[in-house]
């Protein structure tokens, strides 16, 4: 059975950010910009949908509220951002543009986060046909930035559980931070025991823990696992600090 063209779900704005190009591909459709960033000062913003199939595309579109709980992202309905058109038809090798609009005053304090989400509307399938069809969906982000200076602030804690090491970054600061990729090595030793090479998200007052398994490492004597060196790149730049053990 062959699968027509499309993946479901499949861009996240965290692997779309690590392209080169200021659009984004997923299965046949590009996008630009990869994110929108809107303040008291600019409520809109517009984004370019490019379709350059033979056939047009009919999409969905719908902004959500964007949190974090327990390192896990969650999406819940708002009209806090408004989106047009909602629903749309992109020609066959044409375009659509797609705007958002801020409908509620920006927090004083600290960086709102949103996501537009574009989804195919599936069509009717030719009943000749044994071709699989399947939805593709964007997820892009929308940043509402408060009126003052906001920043993020990573700090790195290391813990023990189990037989394994429990290594945090908890965002302290007012906007979000992307990690783009890291290791960690525990003093004591050159030799990273951990890299993580997804981009990943966290939030104003949230965290992202990952687990690395230090049964069976080959380390030295004088390996110090609760003293993990953290070495990495960020949206914000490339960084080197100290993952100190967690305090009660």
């Amino acid at each position: 059975m062959a699968v027509q063209r499309l993946v479901l779900g499949i861009l996240a704005a965290t692997a779309a950010f690590g392209l080169p190009s200021p659009s984004a591909l997923a299965g046949t459709f590009s996008i630009s910009p990869l994110r929108a960033e809107l303040s008291a000062a600019v409520q809109n913003a517009a984004f370019t949908m490019r379709n350059p199939e033979s056939a047009p595309v009919v999409v969905q579109a719908q902004v959500m509220l964007w949190e974090q709980a327990d390192g896990q992202d969650r999406l819940t309905p708002t009209r806090d951002v408004l989106v047009s058109p909602a629903v749309f038809t992109i020609p066959a090798n044409g375009s659509q543009l797609v705007r958002v609009a801020l409908r509620r005053p920006a927090d004083p304090r600290l960086e709102l986060s949103y996501r537009l989400l574009l989804t195919e509307v599936p069509q009717k399938a030719d009943p000749q046909s044994t071709a699989l069809s399947m939805a593709l969906q964007l997820s892009l982000p929308v940043f509402i930035e408060p009126p003052g200076l906001a920043a993020p602030r990573i700090e790195w804690t290391s813990d023990t559980i189990g037989e394994g090491i429990a290594l945090t970054a908890r965002n302290t600061g007012t906007s979000h931070s992307r990690i783009v990729n890291f290791s960690a090595t525990p003093d004591g030793t050159d030799v990273p025991v951990f890299q993580q090479n997804v981009a990943t998200y966290i939030l104003p007052g949230q965290a992202r823990t990952w687990t690395i398994d230090n049964k069976n490492q080959t380390t030295t004597a004088g390996t110090t696992w609760h003293r993990l060196g953290v070495k990495g790149t960020s949206e914000a730049g490339d960084f080197e600090v100290e993952a100190r053990p967690a305090v009660p």
